[in-house]
């Protein structure tokens, strides 16, 4: 991507102050020096998508639920202890990153009207808006996501809604939550009537088109318990994208191992673990699903935020180099997520669920019984960041996914009461997991909402797991499900003690993440409760 760091170096400094600041200087490069063509906004707009991240918000996820364990190259952090409080890292890095964001959309939304397109570029000024608008209402929701206690209450507080560029004296208060639903609402018309960003081709869903506005519309709608809405916008997703449930079947599948309870490779299985596994899988051989998390294919990916191959390693969140054994894991897969990937059963019949040959790296050491293993014989290293196709140091962050959209639709069916119509979206996901070729995934039956509830969560749990989604999922429907706490095995704890619980449950206050406290020092604003 083409970078402007000088104009962004001096545009991007404070707006106003007082008199001082506001003088300008001999030759000041100023919104109005920037913004003078079509080209130039497109070049903010590429900044801008840099500016947009969701590594803070996958990792609050996976430490602070049950997705990881401390790995052997690892240290405790005070975060996946559980202790969380008004200044935890985590917390201020997706409240200071998706404003930072939303900062860079405001300024390129002021400077735009500084300018006035020809006729021949009206469509691509009104697209760039578009895009940014869309961007803007995607960082608000997530802040809305980590920040505010209950989604579905619009009175509820919320968090700053950001329309505009403020000055470094301005005090933003926190705006309840329809104001700012209605804020993201209105960015999201906008965009709907005014992109024209392709939604096939090279790298097109590294950019906002209108498959990402309506998968923004079926997560917001779902966490907000509009389920109308939700599930309208997941139809659109599923049956106007163009995409399907990326495959797990591949060409050469003599030597697929038919247990998945066991590392034990044999000599004729190599080839086919290479294939099914490794960064370099040969498109001939490699199943879609892998491919797609090796970034050499879109897969479906419906969004994501490209990180080409100089921008550093998302994976190395997890493993101090790359993900496997010698990357020396700072967090492992936890112990119980493990163990849904390698029951035998989990799919039904005799179907395999491949999820374990993606999310595991083969260098993982296995122990038959987690409960006697210490962390030097027994380290599953998550392999779901692995690097790019000759390079191991950069993964593109998925934002949405075909199949979140499918478990959209069944929580939707669930509360029309159709859990028929939800167990068969849930068995169509399933399917896809599967990698033996002549397997079929067998038919679901809910006894009640409860079941559905549980199998979806279940479901969401393995398929998005280090996405960022387990979190606010325990949090949402959690009690629906009829789970408590989360589920964390004793020994991917620290110090587990009576103060320093290894599970905690699904309504405790720290699901709602505190505003940063170094937002309310100089921005004072209503805390989260028992912060």
């Amino acid at each position: 991507m083409k970078r402007i760091f000088l104009l962004l170096l001096v545009v991007s400094l404070f707006s106003s102050c007082d008199d001082a600041i506001e003088i300008v200087q001999d030759g000041e490069i100023n919104d109005a020096a920037v913004f003078t063509s079509v080209a130039n906004m497109q070049l903010y707009l590429n900044e801008t998508y840099d500016r947009v991240s969701t590594q803070n918000d996958i990792m609050v996820s996976s430490r602070l639920t049950d997705e990881v364990g401390l790995g052997i190259a690892g240290f405790p952090d005070q975060t996946h202890r559980f202790f969380v409080v008004s200044t935890n890292g985590f917390a201020s890095g997706i409240w200071s990153q998706h404003y930072q964001a939303i900062n860079y959309c405001n300024r390129l939304i002021r400077g735009a009207a500084l300018y006035t397109p020809e006729a021949s570029e009206e469509a691509d000024y009104n697209n760039i808006l578009a895009q940014a608008r869309a961007l803007r209402a995607f960082c608000h929701f997530q802040l809305l996501t980590y920040f505010s206690t209950d989604l579905s209450n619009d009175a509820a507080p919320g968090v700053m809604k950001i329309d505009y560029v403020p000055t470094i004296t301005q005090l933003n208060p926190r705006a309840t939550n329809g104001e700012v639903f209605e804020l993201i609402e209105d960015d999201l018309s906008y965009a709907e009537t005014n992109l024209t960003t392709p939604t096939t081709g090279a790298n097109s869903w590294k950019f906002v088109n209108i498959n990402v506005v309506n998968s923004l519309r079926a997560r917001m709608y779902l966490y907000r318990k509009n389920y109308t809405l939700a599930e309208q916008y997941a139809d659109a997703v599923i049956g106007g994208s163009g995409l399907n449930l990326s495959t797990s079947t591949f060409t050469n599948s003599a030597a697929i191992p038919q247990n998945t309870n066991v590392f034990a490779f044999t000599a004729g299985q190599t080839t086919a673990l290479t294939n099914m596994e490794l960064p370099n899988a040969t498109t001939v051989n490699a199943p879609e699903y892998r491919r797609m998390w090796t970034d050499q294919i879109q897969g479906e990916v419906l969004f994501a935020l490209g990180r080409q191959n100089n921008v550093a390693n998302f994976g190395s969140q997890y493993n101090t180099n790359q993900s496997n054994f010698g990357g020396g894991p700072l967090y492992d897969m936890g112990r119980t997520l493990f163990a849904l990937f390698t029951d035998n059963n989990n799919l039904g019949g005799t179907a395999r669920d491949y999820r374990r040959w993606t999310f595991v790296d083969r260098t993982s050491n296995y122990a038959a019984d987690p409960n006697t293993a210490t962390k030097e014989n027994d380290n599953v290293i998550i392999d779901k960041y692995p690097g790019k196709v000759g390079n191991t140091g950069s993964n593109d962050l998925k934002v949405f996914r075909l199949s979140e959209m499918y478990f959209i639709k069944a929580e939707c069916r669930v509360q029309a009461g159709d859990l028929t119509g939800a167990a068969d979206l849930i068995r169509q996901v399933r399917q896809a997991r599967n990698y033996i070729p002549s397997a079929v995934v067998p038919a679901l039956s809910y006894a009640n909402a409860t079941a559905a509830y549980a199998d979806i969560l279940l479901e969401r749990r393995k398929e998005l797991c280090f996405e960022g989604h387990r979190y606010i999922d325990l949090k949402r429907i959690g009690t629906l499900a009829g789970v408590t706490q989360t589920d964390r095995f004793l020994r991917d704890s620290d110090l587990a003690s009576a103060t320093n619980p290894y599970n905690i449950n699904v309504t405790d206050y720290r699901f709602t993440l505190p505003i940063p406290q170094n937002e309310i020092n100089v921005n004072p604003m209503q805390q989260n409760p028992e912060y």
